[in-house]
């Protein structure tokens, strides 16, 4: 029997997402149940939203849910099945909105189940997305794993595994690889001789260890409203001596910041340069790449109005701001890290020269690349049809 899985999807003012995403959603996790013989849960946590989301989440099915976690119950199938069906479709709601991170710690922690799919509501996942993922918790070592993701309208795919390294004065958390291996060889398992590492799991598509996220805090909420939180938490597990994974056989499509694009372009792009800042201020410890990072924070800070470009010195000034808050942060993570810095790009550095992967910087080379093995592979087929 495999083990059990809550879908956790925050969501503000996101009926007409849900709307289209949610199905696939649906589908998938009673693929995993009905494949496992096991139970699932679909928690959506609405954060304040005004367009009538809970009310027609309700007229789906969806229950509104008050108790503390608990494993989630077998509910009838609201088709009128008399079998039951082992997925339970719950609801919690904020009573304002608090923010992306605030949001989905509240739903990891209202969780039902031990493995928590941590999705955005405008994703569309594959039918046999679940169980790939789970495979990989079976190390505990595993922190979360994240899915290989396509952009919805394009197709093009965008989301793969992420290399960490510093350089510049800053951790560098988007370089990226494709697995270029074989799914289909023999004991293909995560947790073999060669793991495909990611230095974080976005929270848009991944799978999260619930007891250890909730062991570790959750999402940061310095952080809030937004941006930063996955790369800040999952930088924080490596620290913490955990692992976090790439899953190239989960596919999601993504239809990119469907919510955030509604916000005022310039105070977006202010919170992310700000949460950048309190990310390193937080869990950069090495004191000479600390002392990198903050010389090369005052040339940017000095530098940018000279330019025209005032916004990273905003940012600054808003990261200053919390600046108490970080201290305290920063004292804990340090007592509680495990690995160093330079241990945790150290795992990175040796991925490099791996003939199973293709590290790219562009999105553009990760084009070429799968057309060229389309191209390859329709060579293969024409000469085995001879």
């Amino acid at each position: 029997m495999n083990p059990p899985v809550t879908i956790v999807i925050p969501t503000w003012n996101g009926l007409e997402l849900l709307q289209r995403f949610l199905p696939s959603v649906i589908s998938a996790a009673r693929a995993y149940a009905a494949e496992g013989a096991t139970a699932s849960e679909i928690l959506i946590v609405d954060d304040g939203s005004g367009d009538g989301t809970v009310g027609w989440l309700e007229g789906q099915g969806f229950t509104m849910k008050r108790s503390p976690a608990r494993p989630a119950e077998a509910r009838p199938d609201p088709s009128g099945s008399e079998a039951p069906e082992p997925l339970k479709l719950a609801i919690m709601r904020n009573g304002v909105n608090r923010g992306f991170g605030y949001t989905c710690n509240r739903g990891v922690e209202g969780a039902g189940y031990d493995l928590v799919f941590l999705l955005n509501n405008d994703v569309e996942v594959s039918r046999d997305a679940i169980g790939p993922l789970v495979e990989n918790f079976r190390d505990r070592t595993v922190f979360a794993a994240h899915c290989r993701v396509f952009e919805f309208e394009s197709g093009r795919e965008c989301g793969t595994g992420k290399i960490g390294g510093f350089s510049r004065g800053f951790i560098r958390v988007h370089k990226s690889y494709a697995f270029v291996g074989d799914f289909a060889r023999p004991g293909f398992e995560q947790a073999g001789p060669a793991p495909l590492y990611s230095i974080f799991a976005g929270g848009g598509s991944a799978m999260f260890d619930r007891r250890k996220f909730l062991d570790l805090g959750g999402f940061e909420d310095l952080l809030s409203p937004f941006y930063w939180e996955d790369v800040e938490l999952s930088y924080r597990a490596w620290k913490r001596g955990f692992v976090v994974l790439y899953e190239p056989r989960s596919l999601a499509r993504h239809r990119v910041s469907s919510t955030i694009k509604r916000l005022n372009r310039a105070r977006v792009r202010r919170i992310e340069q700000r949460n950048r800042l309190i990310f390193h201020w937080i869990n950069l410890h090495d004191r000479r790449l600390l002392a990198a990072h903050i010389l090369r924070a005052v040339l940017l800070a000095l530098t940018s109005p000279l330019l025209l470009r005032p916004g990273f010195s905003l940012s600054c000034l808003d990261a200053v701001r919390s600046i108490r808050e970080i201290r305290k942060r920063r004292r804990a993570e340090k007592a509680a890290s495990t690995r160093t810095d330079r241990e945790v790009f150290e795992r990175f550095a040796r991925m490099r020269g791996r003939p199973d992967i293709f590290i790219y910087d562009r999105l553009e080379e990760l084009a070429a690349l799968n057309e060229s093995r389309q191209v390859g592979e329709r060579e293969k087929e024409d000469v085995r049809n001879g």
